[in-house]
């Protein structure tokens, strides 16, 4: 879908077109009719994904392979805290919060 924005030059014409042509897979036609050329077909858009983003996406699907909750640890503490075995160690928890604060200020 083409839009005719007042202002706007050839140079904002011609990208536009080829704006269009990609978005819907078919030439654009300029303003005397004739169609625009296009890329050559031949040449092949390339992609390399950094060892990080390789090291976040083998990481991804290795947590995707886990369940969302432990269920046995979730009936474990469960049990632990009716029969009053469960005790909360607070230094443990504050130095947890700060950890956790640090990545984020």
């Amino acid at each position: 879908m083409a839009m005719d924005i007042p202002g706007l030059g050839s140079t904002h014409a011609s990208a536009r077109s080829r704006v269009n042509e990609q978005q819907n897979g078919t030439p654009s036609q300029g303003r005397a009719g004739a169609v625009t050329p296009s890329a050559n077909p031949a040449s092949e858009d390339t992609v390399k994904i950094s060892a990080t983003a390789q090291a976040l996406q083998n990481a991804q699907a290795q947590l995707d392979t886990q369940p969302e909750v432990d269920s046995d640890r979730v009936a474990e503490l469960k049990k632990a805290i009716e029969s009053g075995e469960y005790q909360v160690d607070a230094q443990r928890v504050a130095g947890r919060m700060l950890q956790f604060d640090k990545l984020f200020g």
